[in-house]
């Protein structure tokens, strides 16, 4: 497959029974409240020679995974050293992540690690069916996503301690929340002109790139970003990862600011971007506590071969 002649490593089946993790795999994956996480006990029943590790408890700092010889790992998701050590364990040809029900700062410092294993690394990403709308629709809320937020902190171990100054682009992967990026560009008081927003476009649904700028338009005003938007497929990281070549290519000797708070696989593409890229990159990020429904049933499952793009 390719988008705009540059390659994308995504299957994309209709449905999670479509899909099966390959033989001679390890599957690793969280459970949230959220209907579209609830797929691995199907796959357990249909699956041959795969082991399945489930994250079982996420912290801020911390995660709990279950190994495959029934016992409970505790990693420290700042520890690259902990991370490769459990990564070490994983003596299979394939390793899936499924980022549906994990967190961003679990999900990201487990994907560094397994692509620094070699291994063939396969994100895995089921789409929800809809969004639970809000009950009080505001311009910056129309669904009811998020709780509160934490706070602009790094995700663990992608901290900078580069000094920016003016040097610096802000690039926000839009969602439908526009208080998020409200509160991001208050935070980070980013150059006028140096914010280049990212909307997905195809969305999930065709309704929801109007639902994005309609969610953002406050801040998108307020800031004139809307001038220098950027579209990328809402639901390839790949689309993304290019995306965000192009701006550093607009922007030469920038620091890119990227806050992957849109959809995940943008915030993969993110992701993927700022470890191809870490002495020119800064991933930041809010830390929203997510609402427990926030979305209702499931939609396409996505299987993204990362380490094709990474080597």
């Amino acid at each position: 497959m390719a988008v705009n002649n540059r390659p994308v490593f995504t299957n994309e089946y209709q449905s999670v029974r479509d899909f099966l993790p390959t033989a001679g795999s390890v599957y690793i994956a969280g459970r949230s409240v959220e209907a579209r996480s609830e797929h691995i006990d199907e796959w357990k029943e249909r699956a041959r020679d795969v082991t399945f590790l489930p994250v079982t408890d996420e912290e801020s700092n911390t995660v709990t995974v279950d190994d495959a010889g029934g016992n409970t790992r505790r990693i420290s998701l700042r520890s690259r050293e902990q991370v490769a050590k459990f990564m070490s364990l994983v003596k299979r040809t394939t390793i899936y992540l499924d980022v549906t029900g994990l967190r961003h700062q679990t999900w990201a410092v487990l994907l560094r690690g397994a692509l620094e294993t070699r291994e063939r690394v396969v994100v895995v990403y089921v789409e929800p069916g809809d969004y639970r709308p809000s009950l009080t629709p505001t311009d910056s809320d129309i669904y009811d996503l998020s709780e509160r937020i934490e706070g602009l902190a790094p995700l663990p171990g992608f901290a900078s301690l580069r000094e920016t100054g003016d040097e610096s682009c802000f690039v926000p992967l839009l969602g439908f929340e526009g208080a998020r990026v409200s509160y991001l560009i208050s935070q980070l008081e980013p150059p006028g002109g140096k914010i280049v927003p990212i909307v997905g476009v195809p969305g999930f649904r065709p309704e929801y790139p109007f639902a994005t700028y309609l969610g953002n338009r406050i801040p998108m005003i307020q800031t004139q970003a809307w001038k220098k938007v950027r579209y990328a497929v809402a639901n390839c990281p790949f689309d993304a990862y290019y995306t965000l070549e192009e701006i550093a290519a607009d922007f030469p000797s920038h620091i890119l600011k990227i806050a992957p708070i849109g959809t995940k696989p943008h915030a993969v593409g993110a992701v993927l971007y700022a470890i191809a890229n870490s002495e020119t990159v800064e991933l930041v990020y809010d830390h929203p506590i997510r609402k427990a429904r926030r979305t209702e049933g499931t939609a396409r499952l996505l299987a993204y071969n990362v380490s094709c793009l990474m080597r």
